[in-house]
């Protein structure tokens, strides 16, 4: 999701944008107040609103543009990305405003799935190790068991599963496992924690 929303930021940078917009970018941004600067919260290169624009997602947009402008960036285009970074800024407050988070079921399904997508990268950012790999084999022999004819001259006998291959021959297959498990269980540990941080109200004919 995350490299999805970055190319649409590219795709707005390099189409939205006009020329009158990057010359204003340039008044304002190179040459507003300097106290301004000093009220930023550390990460942040503007504030819209109160709401900060991170650096990180600035430095991306620029480097995207860079990436597909294939020459040198100037104040021009760094004044030009800032600006349709603080104009998106505008649009998702005055879209929250409106309330078109709460009205529009496409908005909502988009914001949940970015937000599952975001639980689950978080989860498992890191590359599990190859003891904790081994032990969710040990753990889980049925779930990499073999099935159906014999193999080998084993005898499996039918609606049963046979020894699971050793676990070099699948490691792959494990850790695609292990990886779906950590995911599951970090996003309904996170939910847990959202229910019980919430209050909820069920109508009478909801309980049960």
């Amino acid at each position: 999701m995350a490299s999805e929303q970055a190319n649409r930021r590219a795709l707005l940078l390099l189409t939205v944008g006009s020329v009158v917009g990057v010359l204003l970018g340039i008044a304002t941004v190179f040459h507003g107040n300097g106290s301004d600067v000093g009220a930023l919260p550390d990460g942040a290169i503007a504030l819209v609103n109160g709401r900060p624009v991170s650096e990180e997602e600035y430095t991306r947009a620029v480097a995207l543009l860079a990436s597909d402008k294939g020459t040198e960036i100037t104040d021009a285009d760094r004044a030009y990305v800032l600006n349709r970074l603080i104009e998106e800024e505008l649009l998702v407050q005055d879209g929250i405003a409106s309330g078109l988070v709460d009205s529009d079921r496409t908005v909502r399904q988009i914001i949940t799935q970015a937000m599952l997508a975001s639980i689950v990268a978080e989860s498992v950012s890191a590359q599990p190790a190859e003891e904790a790999l081994h032990a969710f084999y040990l753990e889980n022999p049925s779930m990499f068991a073999r099935s159906g004819p014999a193999v080998g001259g084993q005898v499996v006998v039918e609606g049963t599963v046979g020894e699971p291959p050793a676990f070099a021959e699948i490691r792959e297959q494990v850790e695609a496992a292990y990886l779906r498990r950590a995911r599951g269980d970090a996003l309904r540990e996170y939910l847990q924690w959202l229910r019980s941080e919430a209050k909820i109200a069920l109508a009478p004919e909801a309980r049960q």
